[in-house]
């Protein structure tokens, strides 16, 4: 939960919920998955002209060379689902309150950017990890932390932690679960699958959470990204079915593992 979040909660509990949005959150994932399954067909042209291709190794299930920056397309994806749900009315708590869904952009473009040269080039792992560390501290800058922890044994009580100790746990759970995501993107349709899955249980944890405590504004953000990256994840899923005619790259697998975070 983020500080902006956490002083605007009483707002909602004190002053009644706007209700569960999940006509506007079905619209993110369906606006999502529609631009990403476009896109991602221009991204697969420009891949290959760019020579970000992946050339089959002995130990490789592809057979032919196929293009990667399939993350590129799922970003966009994810930015036009946001720029949408925008206009929608019953989603303007996700933007008055917090920097929540502004922060996770910004971070996901630079990790996006990582994953391009990395794709292209190639990264060293030193390199990459400080690019992945500066995604991740820049949500920590734009004011997205874990201020609380909510303790899953015991009698459920939760810690609050200082801002300092908030910046460094965001940081590191961010690099941990890109990486994570980075490490499983070994298969065709794996990453993007277990992304489908974890950004659906993610956005309805948050719609739970909405119905609950009444239109809590730090539920917003969460429910309306984990509706877009499910969307992007569904849209590029058809793409990367074996065989695949794109992979997602690490473009892709680190934007899960930071939205995912």
């Amino acid at each position: 939960m983020t500080q902006e979040a956490l002083s605007h909660q009483v707002l909602a509990q004190g002053g009644g919920g706007a209700g569960v949005p999940i006509r506007e959150l079905l619209l993110i994932l369906f606006v999502a998955a529609v631009v990403t399954y476009l896109i991602t067909g221009l991204v697969r042209v420009i891949a290959c002209r760019f020579g970000a291709v992946a050339v089959p190794r002995d130990r490789d299930v592809h057979e032919q060379p196929t293009p990667r920056l399939g993350g590129t397309g799922m970003y966009v994806g994810i930015l036009a689902a946001m720029l949408f749900a925008t206009q929608l009315p019953a989603l303007t708590r996700g933007f008055e309150y917090t920097r929540d869904i502004p922060a996770a952009l910004v971070s996901g473009f630079v990790i996006v950017l990582v994953g391009i040269v990395d794709d292209r080039w190639g990264l060293d792992a030193l390199t990459k990890f400080v690019g992945q560390v500066t995604a991740a501290g820049i949500l920590v800058v734009m004011g997205v932390s874990w201020f609380i922890i909510y303790m899953p044994f015991g009698a459920g009580e939760t810690v609050v932690l200082d801002q300092l100790q908030a910046g460094l746990l965001t940081i590191a759970v961010a690099v941990v679960l890109i990486n994570a995501m980075n490490f499983v993107d070994g298969l065709d349709g794996l990453a993007a699958g277990l992304g489908l899955i974890a950004a659906t249980a993610i956005c309805l944890f948050s719609v739970g959470l909405l119905h609950d405590q009444g239109g809590d504004v730090s539920a917003y953000p969460p429910a309306m990204l984990a509706a877009a990256l499910a969307g992007a994840c569904l849209g590029f899923l058809p793409h990367n079915f074996q065989p695949a005619r794109i992979f997602m790259g690490d473009s892709g697998s680190m934007l899960i593992g930071l939205m995912l975070a």
